[in-house]
């Protein structure tokens, strides 16, 4: 595992991507739970971006604001009705810890990956003070957070995060490398990533220290090391 900012970890993703364009043909993308917004900045390089969400809202402002999806489907990552083996890119952040049945979604993630093709999974860690707090708190308390730290006036509303948050066993470092090497994916990178000297005001100021203090009461077993995990998957040939 390497520890990353949050910009190094976007920057380290599209090279992952871009690798994924020696065919001459436009790389296949498929933002699995795209929401509003488009993360990567990818000139040069020629892809079509499907996007996939489960929110109408969020995929209808994704359309009319940004308009950079290729084709779009309001659809559950569980059970979409999409191609076998057409992408050479799926992209799913901060999805799977809201979803009930994951393991599902990344089944269906394989299935439409080509062989040789890129997964890519961003996640809160399940075992980080951040995602130990999300799996613990009431979703009132998670739309209360957003809009005090992170100033979010939108927070809960439809189209606007946060979501409420399942956390099922898979959706954890251990449990996903467990399904990959079920499923013939290779890992090829792991990121932990992000500090908690994040929010604005006093959120800014008290939200490390009591990450540290939720680590030391749990000897570790919750860590404050990073904030979010990525994996970044090859499926195999064959």
């Amino acid at each position: 595992m390497r520890l990353v900012s949050y910009e190094d970890e976007l920057a380290l993703l599209e090279h992952h991507i871009r690798a994924q364009g020696s065919s001459g043909l436009p790389i296949q993308i498929l933002e699995a739970g795209c929401g509003r917004e488009w993360c990567f900045r990818l000139p040069g390089l020629s892809y079509e971006l499907t996007g996939l969400d489960l929110d109408p809202a969020a995929l209808e402002a994704r359309r009319s604001i940004k308009g950079d999806l290729t084709r779009s489907f309001v659809g559950d990552v569980r059970d979409a009705d999409l191609p076998k083996g057409h992408f050479d890119v799926i992209y799913n952040a901060f999805v799977l810890e809201h979803v009930e049945g994951a393991e599902l979604a990344l089944a269906n993630f394989v299935r439409w990956l080509k062989p040789g093709g890129i997964l890519i999974v961003r996640i809160p860690d399940r075992d980080s003070v951040q995602g130990f707090l999300a799996r613990m708190t009431p979703h009132w308390f998670h739309v209360l957070y957003y809009r005090w730290a992170w100033k979010m006036k939108d927070a809960g509303k439809p189209g606007f995060a946060p979501y409420r948050t399942i956390y099922e066993q898979i959706v954890s470092r251990k449990e996903l490398e467990r399904f990959c090497a079920k499923h013939a994916l290779t890992i090829v990178d792991v990121l932990g990533v992000g500090t908690y000297r994040r929010g604005h005001g006093i959120a800014r100021r008290i939200t490390p220290f009591v990450a540290r203090l939720i680590s030391a009461l749990t000897f570790g077993q919750i860590h404050d090391r990073f904030v979010d995990l990525t994996i970044v998957a090859r499926k195999q040939p064959g």
